[in-house]
């Protein structure tokens, strides 16, 4: 049988080919990413996931009469009302200090739940903390008490 010279002896013997086999190698797929990189559309901002609801209170954008608050502030026992706003929810203090959008929780589902279940604006004692978002304030609710007409009762969520 006769003795064929291997490949590896071949590239060995002339490194130069063997750099540019490699560079060849590592440089198409980089190439390839770059090129779909470069043609990616810009986003437009009309992903409905990303957009900011819109109410006749402007709940999100922050306004003149309404201070932003900081990251972090304790919002206790704080009474207000919850509406829906597209597919977000939002809460409206009853001293009209602001509307925030609240953030998506179980505690936010069971709130939803209540007010689409009577179509009445519902009365709320809400406790949780604010954050902040591109200038807008949202808020995580941790605690939500409904307060019916009659204020004996309550329902905690």
């Amino acid at each position: 049988m006769a003795r064929h010279p291997d490949r590896w002896s071949r590239t060995t013997a002339n490194p130069s080919r063997a750099r540019k086999a490699i560079l060849l190698w590592t440089a198409a797929p980089l190439l390839g990413v770059a090129l779909a990189a470069s043609q990616a559309p810009e986003p437009t901002g009309d992903d409905p996931r990303l957009s900011r609801p819109t109410t006749g209170e402007s709940a999100a954008a922050p306004a003149a009469n309404v201070q932003r608050i900081r990251e972090g502030t304790e919002i206790v026992d704080q009474t207000g009302h919850f509406q829906m706003a597209g597919d977000r929810v939002v809460f409206f203090t009853e001293d009209g200090q602001g509307g925030y959008v609240a953030l998506e929780n179980l505690n936010l589902e069971r709130i939803a739940q209540a007010i689409a279940e009577n179509p009445e604006k519902l009365q709320w004692s809400v406790t949780g903390t604010m954050t902040e978002y591109r200038g807008a304030n949202y808020l995580f609710v941790r605690r939500a008490i409904q307060k019916s007409r009659i204020e004996s009762t309550e329902e905690a969520f």
